[in-house]
């Protein structure tokens, strides 16, 4: 499975909507954003991984192993402030697709930032 940039945003923004404390964030959260169970799980880990959120232990359920997701990290806010807006967003994306479309998530988040400090002019 290869990783999905707009998934993991997409579940980042969907984390940062939902109340964790009114509610159990796990794999149901996101079945309308990706109708594989297996890849919304292969993306929390990922985004575990890298610190952008917390989660319970590993809960495994038939073959899939899902998550109670608890919150953002720090790191996950300020991913998610670096990539939030649309046109910031396609703009990233599109630097990435001019290289190939591969890059690490801090790879990401740079060039999200410089757009940014591009459009403040600093």
């Amino acid at each position: 499975m290869k990783r999905d940039l707009n998934l993991l945003r997409n579940m980042l923004l969907r984390i940062e909507e939902l109340d964790s404390n009114k509610g159990k964030i796990t794999i149901a959260s996101f079945t309308d954003l990706c109708d594989s169970e297996s890849l919304i799980s292969l993306h929390i880990e990922l985004l575990n991984d890298d610190g952008f959120i917390e989660t319970s232990s590993p809960i495994y359920n038939h073959s899939i192993t899902d998550y109670c997701i608890y919150r953002l990290t720090a790191s996950g806010y300020d991913y998610l402030d670096a990539i939030r807006n649309p046109s910031i967003w396609k703009s990233t994306l599109d630097k990435i697709h001019s290289v190939g479309g591969s890059v690490t998530l801090d790879i990401v988040k740079s060039i999200a930032v410089s757009i940014i400090k591009g459009h403040l002019g600093i």
